[in-house]
């Protein structure tokens, strides 16, 4: 292979890198707590969903993008009805004060007696403590909050792509890899479950539609490390 074969493949690799950390910033802006008119004005202004990479790889996602952009487009920023009602349906679904029909933590849905800060959170815990990281909200929110586990994906997904600048290939396997556990043994084993909940019980298509993209995008992203493996080891 060339020396500007070589460059081409790196380059590209760098951009779906790239493409990682912009997906998972977005993720876990959007489920880690009651939007803010600065980060919904964003995603309007950018068309930052639109941008979203593997949306012709899922039926699904683009549905998401487009539920969820439809709703975004009805918001005006100076008139607080659309927005209140967006506040509303966060709290509603994942906060109370009412019976929580869509429960944000993995607990929930993986423990029979569905309590918090058991096994699950703590299991959760000791993986983020592998890389120092320290959620937001630390003993005051659940480790395995869906918000907190996207966003650990998201500080992972940037140190690879540091890494990938600098060639460190070793960190990057190990990186991947504990992606790859993280995706397999706690995401997808509860988000398909979560998903469900949120469309079911969404009064607005952003939360519909933000569902349906994080549901398709993890499975994508499994097979985008698994690939990404694959390249680094041979």
């Amino acid at each position: 292979m060339s020396t500007a074969e070589d460059l081409i493949k790196c380059e590209e690799v760098e951009e779906l890198l790239e493409e990682r950390v912009f997906v998972y910033n977005v993720l876990k802006q959007t489920f880690i707590e009651e939007p803010s008119k600065h980060f919904l004005k964003i995603l309007l202004e950018n068309e930052v969903l639109q941008s979203f990479p593997l949306i012709d790889e899922s039926s699904t996602l683009l549905e998401g993008v487009t539920e969820a952009t439809r709703q975004l487009k009805k918001i005006d920023i100076l008139d607080t009805r659309e927005f209140d009602k967006l506040h509303w349906d966060y709290t509603k679904m994942f906060i109370g004060p009412y019976k929580i029909p869509a429960p944000p933590w993995e607990s929930a849905y993986l423990t029979e007696e569905r309590l918090l800060f058991q096994d699950r959170t703590l299991e959760v815990r000791r993986i983020y403590l592998r890389y120092n990281f320290i959620p937001k909200y630390y003993l005051h929110e659940a480790d395995d909050h869906i918000g907190l586990e996207l966003d650990f994906m998201y500080q992972l997904s940037k140190m690879v792509a540091d890494k990938f600048k600098t060639r460190e290939i070793p960190k990057i396997i190990t990186l991947l890899n504990d992606q790859k556990y993280f995706l397999e043994e706690h995401l997808l084993k509860w988000v398909p479950m979560l998903t469900a909940d949120i469309i079911k019980n969404a009064d607005t298509e952003f939360y519909s539609g933000m569902a349906k993209i994080l549901n398709s995008y993890l499975k994508l992203d499994h097979q985008v490390v698994v690939e990404l493996l694959d390249k680094v080891n041979n």
